[in-house]
């Protein structure tokens, strides 16, 4: 497995379980909704953070071979 992928999993894993357990627990229905949109604005910038930090690691990697040949 690659550094992706694991980092991948383990948002989606992270985005589901917040999810499900925002959905089991009980609360009223505009509740729910308004923690579940909280969550999935977080979530998204969660990503957006490490992709970013994932692109800056491929970029100085790519940097480093072109240097080495």
């Amino acid at each position: 497995m690659t550094a992706k992928g694991i980092l991948i999993g383990i948002l989606i894993g992270g985005i589901v379980g917040a999810t499900t357990a925002l959905l089991l627990a009980p609360m009223e229905g505009a509740e729910a909704r308004r923690r579940i949109s909280h969550s999935s604005k977080c979530a998204a910038e969660r990503v957006g953070k490490a992709a970013d930090s994932m692109k800056d690691c491929v970029t100085r990697q790519h940097k480093t071979v072109q240097q080495a040949i």
